[in-house]
Parts: structure tokens; sequence; C-alpha cells
């Protein structure tokens, strides 16, 4: 039995975002280029909001992803360095920074090129009233040059509700979920940095394909946002974490890979619930 320290529910006794993010990469999938040289345009939208059109395009260069967002009759654009994983065949993970705005931006998505389907956020730091805090919103989009349409958008999902999973990021740093609700589960670090700190957040499924996922949290505790895209079938996951140190501010954001064990599923109260005998 691994021994760990003493807990405690206070965010400055926690290892550090940065030292709990050192060595994440380890796992990590390679990146990919098989987007270069291509521009994708994506009709996009707030999920349950029809009156949200957005269009946004992204140019794929050999370095840089060149990124143009058109609402409302106005044009945001910019050129940024990018980080893009194929997990599948046409399944790609992107993350990339908007290095432009005044307080820290990224933007997160899984992007299906065979189904024309994307799903993603746009997460922020540094905004009043709790700038500790990560914010989300979420869009989804369809490729413009193929037949996807909003209806078949990649729709949430219950699938993981139940599931304990154990996700080992590196040879070290080592996590289990449970996934509780479709709004909250709960982490426990087994080894690593973090080891016996745990809490049970806010989160977000979708399902992209058959036992494939996109994951996402926002902790309470350490401001930080996660995404992670989940191939169950491959027992491999690619993701990121956007947050600010807890002790020095600063702000960490990565791109992290891990190799998955699902433990079981536990079965819902409709299922089996308990009664006298």
């Amino acid at each position: 039995m691994t021994t760990a320290t003493t807990f405690s529910w206070a965010k400055d006794d926690w290892t550090s975002l940065t030292e709990m993010a050192d060595g994440f990469d380890e796992y990590r999938p390679p990146l990919s280029t098989a987007l270069e040289g291509q521009r994708l345009e994506l009709r996009c939208r707030v999920p349950d909001d029809l009156g949200s059109d957005v269009t946004l395009v992204h140019e794929f260069g050999a370095e840089t992803l060149r990124w143009t967002l058109q609402e409302g009759g106005a044009t945001r654009e910019g050129t940024e360095t990018h980080e893009l994983f194929e997990m599948q065949p046409g399944l790609f993970f992107l993350h990339y920074r908007r290095s432009g705005e005044d307080h820290p931006v990224v933007v997160t998505m899984a992007l299906d090129t065979r189904s024309g389907q994307a799903t993603g956020a746009v997460g922020e730091l540094g905004l009043e009233p709790d700038p500790h805090l990560a914010r989300q919103q979420w869009f989804q989009g369809q490729l413009a040059d193929s037949d996807a349409t909003a209806g078949g958008a990649h729709p949430r999902t219950t699938e993981l509700l139940g599931h304990r999973i154990r996700y080992a990021y590196s040879s070290d740093d080592v996590y289990d979920h449970v996934y509780l609700n479709q709004h909250l589960f709960t982490w426990i670090c087994l080894g690593g940095a973090e080891l016996g700190v745990g809490d049970t957040d806010r989160a977000t499924y979708w399902k992209l394909r058959e036992q494939t996922y996109l994951f996402s949290w926002l902790e309470k505790n350490v401001g930080v946002e996660g995404m992670v895209l989940i191939d169950l079938a491959a027992r491999r996951t690619v993701g990121i974490q956007f947050g600010l140190d807890q002790a020095t501010g600063d702000l960490v954001n990565i791109t992290m890979g891990a190799h998955a064990l699902d433990l079981g599923r536990v079965p819902g109260v409709d299922e089996s619930r308990p009664g006298p005998a």
C-alpha cells in the first residue's frame, strides 16, 4: 500500500500545479502534421443556441496555425503555434492559445474530418470576480465542405457514468477517475507529485465515436480547465490542462497523454437499488 501525505482541502497545501504537470508529456501521443497545408472552415454555434452562428477557419501551416473568427459582421484573426494529435484515422485533437488577448485564452477541440463534426471549448482565465478560476464556453461546428449537419453533432453522453478508469500519464503519475453523474466526477492521485490528493469537480461528456469520448472538467480548488479525448478501445488518451499555478500565479498550459485501464462499472440506482431482504 502506497502511503500518502496528510490530506488537506486547502489549495495552498497541495502540490503546485507547475510541479504536478512536470512529466505529464511522457506518455503523450506524437504530434501530427496530417492537416498541414489544409484550410478547414467550420460553421459553429453554441450548443442549444440556434442563434449563435459563427464561422471559424483554421489554416494549418508547417509550424503555425492561422485562425479567423467571423461573428455578427465582425472578424477576428491571429496566427499561433498549435498542437495537433490524430488519435484515430481522421479524428484529431487540436489545442492552441490565442496570444493576442488581454487574459489567457485557449481553444481546444475534437475534429472529425470523416464525419465533418467538431466539438470544443474556449477556455479563459483571469476574469473577474474569480480570476483564479477557469471558465469555459462550448461550441460545436460542421465542416463547410462536408455533408455534416447540426442535427448530427456529437451528442452528450452518459456512457462513462459509473465507470472507474485508471490513467497513467507517466511512469510515475497515476490517477483514477470515477464518473458519478452527468455533472460530477471524482479524481484521486495514486502516484506522482499529488499522491493522496483528490476532489470532486464539475464534468462534461460528449461521444465522438464508438468507445471514444471527449471529457472535460473545471476544478473549483486549483482553477484548472481539463479536457481529454478518451479512446477506450485503444486504451489511450490525449488532453490538456490549463490553469494558474496556485503558488506563483504562473500560467500552466500543457498537453498530455495517458494509458487507460477501465476498472469496471458500478450499476446505476435504477439497475441495482438496495432494499430490505
